[in-house]
């Protein structure tokens, strides 16, 4: 074989591993069996059978997160590519926790593609067609779904927020506008002291549920900007109100007994991955009580937003680098 025929090989292998990632992407990909549906006893009805229950997708996310987390844009494009054409986790849901679970997941599948970077999407344009489709009928599925829409709490929020994710990668404005109904619902929920009515009724889970509810509002108000809309600017600024509840509580957890008398208990996460909101809220604001909080807690990483949210959100901090 001539010199001239291997050096032509050698070009249309580059060419081929650029369009999928680089060098990173040539690894093997092991993507797992597609689930086909997801429909675990609730949270709090039945923790072991939840845990169970959610660990395949759980493995499945994980695993699709650290290949976006480390550039192996190959592999997270054969992860949801394979998911996609099994149509996975669109079966049946017998009970009401499932729902939540396909919108989260839904939420940071559409997150992973916004980090693609440009090169890769338009080389693997039909590839993301298909995505994107399956995509879609998660989002109508967690639009139309009775068992989040009738409770006017955090978990629509979060179904805004997978609206918006979605319909911003599939290039749905009708899904946008859906999820942004939602967002609105939250943000007008808001009260002058920057509580949530109906999280505060969550007792001694209120200060969790009120970081839990921020979440989704700040990324879908990051999100909204691309559409040129300022949801923070809505209900009086009333998104600050709420992060400046949390960050007091942050700082000083008895801060939250202006908001109710009782005892708060909050998870291991509730103060590491879940405050992930302040990354695109320090890089939008640069809140200067913010940086001191976050350098310790850094890279925050939610299973429900595509992976390394300091990588993806974050910028750097005062006297640091990003991590």
């Amino acid at each position: 074989m001539s010199s001239r025929i291997v050096g032509k090989a050698g070009v249309v292998l580059l060419v081929l591993s650029m369009g999928l990632g680089g060098s990173r992407a040539a690894q093997a990909c092991d993507v797992p069996a597609p689930q086909k549906t997801i429909d675990p006893p609730g949270f709090y009805d039945d923790a072991a059978g939840y845990a169970e229950a959610v660990k395949p997708m759980r493995g499945f996310i994980a695993k699709l997160n650290k290949a976006a987390d480390t550039g192996q844009w190959s592999c997270t494009l054969d992860l949801l590519d394979s998911w996609a054409k099994a149509d996975a986790l669109m079966g049946p849901i017998a009970g009401y926790q499932g729902y939540y679970e396909r919108s989260w997941a839904g939420t940071d599948f559409a997150l992973v593609l916004l980090r693609l970077p440009a090169d890769v999407r338009d080389a693997n344009a039909n590839r993301l067609a298909d995505i994107n489709t399956w995509l879609t009928h998660m989002a109508v599925a967690t639009r139309d779904a009775d068992a989040i829409n009738h409770l006017h709490n955090n978990l629509v929020y979060w179904a805004g927020l997978n609206l918006v994710a979605i319909g911003t990668v599939a290039h749905q404005p009708e899904l946008i506008d859906a999820g942004l109904a939602r967002a609105r619902e939250g943000i007008h929920d808001i009260g002058p002291d920057g509580a949530l009515e109906r999280e505060v009724k969550r007792g001694d889970r209120a200060l969790h549920y009120h970081t839990f509810a921020l979440i989704p509002l700040v990324f879908t108000a990051e999100l909204a900007r691309r559409q040129h809309i300022d949801l923070y600017q809505e209900n009086n600024h009333a998104i600050a109100r709420l992060a400046n509840l949390v960050t007091d509580a942050v700082i000083d957890p008895a801060s939250f007994a202006k908001i109710t008398p009782i005892k708060q208990q909050l998870f291991p996460w509730t103060f590491q991955d879940e405050l992930s909101w302040m990354e695109p809220y320090y890089a939008h604001t640069k809140d200067s009580r913010l940086p001191a909080l976050m350098a310790p807690r850094r890279p925050f990483s939610e299973w429900r937003l595509g992976g390394d949210v300091t990588a993806a959100w974050g910028v750097a901090l005062p006297g640091a680098g990003r991590n």
